[in-house]
């Protein structure tokens, strides 16, 4: 009965193992593999973006003179980073921009 049972154990733990491997903490959307540390977007109006990972935020430099540093909002994700008067969403290597004092409408980009 003991033998069995170790069986059934390690076949168990056997066929999690490789589901643990998919599992991806909760990341959607932009992912340290497919967001580089320092990234440049083109946007809609001539406007350039670059962007820079910082920990679990974002620092967005606008041509237009923005600079910003963004928490995700939520936390715990990396697909939207806000503050009041801010935005960015992510779309994969789409995202829009939302930055007070630029007429409130979003500007589009692109990686």
């Amino acid at each position: 009965m003991a033998t069995i049972r170790v069986f059934l154990t390690a076949a168990a733990l056997a066929a999690t193992v490789p589901l643990a491997a998919c599992v991806g903490g909760g990341d959607v959307g932009v992912t340290q593999g497919s967001q580089p540390r320092l990234a440049n977007w083109s946007c809609t109006k001539g406007v350039q973006l670059t962007i820079r990972r910082t920990g679990s935020g974002i620092e967005v430099n606008d041509s237009r003179g923005f600079t910003v540093s963004l928490p995700p909002d939520p936390p715990g994700q990396r697909e939207r980073y806000a503050k009041t008067g801010y935005a960015l969403v992510f779309a994969g290597r789409t995202a829009s921009w939302f930055a007070q004092g630029s007429g409130g409408a979003p500007t589009d980009c692109r990686r």
